[in-house]
């Protein structure tokens, strides 16, 4: 007999096609449009321990002077510069006037519920060995303990959005695959 339901469920929408390249600058940038993300619902994350497992598949291009490229995990409309910060990490990236392959995958667990809930991000990106050197990869994130968000309100219908930034010369991301599991 089985001791609970647990599952793997694949979120849809489901991408067929890259999604539009989106221009890395100083400024956080949703790396999908709030459409192309799976609408979780209202009290999606109940219990505490819910948890979505999100996987991207990206192409980085990048100028002669992209300085440093970090990825912010938001809880919010998944607009630009929009919502609370989860997570966050920043690693330095080669200049290359080239375009690589990179990979991002994140699990975002509840840890408190309701209007002043919390939730924790953790997860990795790996990128080409011409865009970040073998010896920073894979780039943790966050770079240091997990830690829960500040209060969420986790009853609104809001998203997980991945929010790029890059401190040099502006480069672009495309998003060629996105996949959200509901792992539990």
């Amino acid at each position: 007999m089985a001791d609970g339901l647990f599952y793997l469920d694949t979120r849809e929408p489901h991408i067929v096609s890259n999604i539009a390249p989106v221009t890395t600058t100083t400024t956080a940038k949703a790396l999908t449009p709030a459409a192309a993300f799976p609408l979780l619902g209202a009290a999606y994350f109940h219990p505490p321990g819910k948890a979505i497992k999100i996987e991207v598949q990206f192409l980085l291009t990048l100028p002669a002077t992209p300085g440093n490229i970090s990825f912010n995990v938001h809880w919010g409309t998944g607009a630009d510069a929009n919502g609370t910060l989860i997570s966050t990490a920043t690693t330095p990236v080669a200049a290359l006037n080239a375009t690589k392959r990179g990979t991002l995958t994140l699990t975002v667990r509840c840890i408190t519920t309701g209007t002043a809930g919390t939730l924790q991000a953790t997860g990795f990106a790996q990128f080409d060995s011409l865009v970040v050197a073998s010896t920073l990869q894979p780039m943790m994130i966050p770079t240091g303990a997990a830690v829960p968000s500040a209060g969420l309100d986790l009853t609104a219908s809001n998203i997980v959005s991945i929010q790029p930034l890059q401190s040099g010369t502006a480069g672009t991301i495309t998003v060629e695959e996105l996949r959200v599991i509901a792992l539990n």
